[in-house]
């Protein structure tokens, strides 16, 4: 039995090395707060913090964008069906500091932008009851029977314990 979970420890570790092989990154900015990469292609959906001054704009306070890597690496905004169904984020709560989002994908994750530092903002979510600080998502995306779409398989979330601020990676599987 203990040799059993040890493989499925190994192996699983080795498959989340092994999720973003060859993958791209966007290079890091001060207002960065976590980007999106799916296995269709290398193409890259950002967040970034909207400050004036010093303050999140409360207007718009995550500026959200994405790198097209098939087209040398340019930034574009969302598209219309990018934004309303899939990576564009929804404010749904405020309260002592800390907005609470939702990505249009869905609406039972929530992600809360907050500041942690003097001039530093990020965001934490809480997958597999586990608090984290969101470095980047990584969805694995599968076809649907008959052409029907593409469904999301899971989601890996690479980020830093909330707590004990140690590297972490978290999968959510879809249901």
């Amino acid at each position: 039995m203990k040799l059993a979970v040890i493989l499925y420890i190994i192996c699983f570790s080795c498959f989340i090395c092994l999720a973003q092989t060859g993958y791209p990154e966007p290079k890091k900015t001060e207002t960065r707060l976590f980007y999106i990469q799916h296995s269709n292609n290398h193409n890259t959906y950002v967040y970034d913090v909207n400050l004036i001054g010093d303050k999140i704009d409360k207007l718009k306070p995550i500026d959200e964008y994405r790198i097209i890597y098939t087209e040398n690496g340019i930034k574009k905004p969302l598209t219309g069906l990018q934004e309303k169904m899939a990576y564009g984020m929804t404010h749904v709560d405020t309260k002592q500091d800390v907005l609470t989002f939702q990505l249009a994908a869905t609406n039972n994750l929530n992600f809360y932008l907050t500041q942690t530092e003097p001039k530093k903002y990020q965001i934490y979510v809480t997958v597999n009851k586990r608090k984290m600080y969101l470095d980047k998502l990584f969805v694995k995306l599968k076809d649907r029977f008959f052409g029907s779409g593409i469904q999301v398989e899971y989601v890996l979330f690479y980020g830093t314990d909330y707590n004990s601020e140690k590297p972490v990676t978290e999968k959510w599987v879809m249901n």
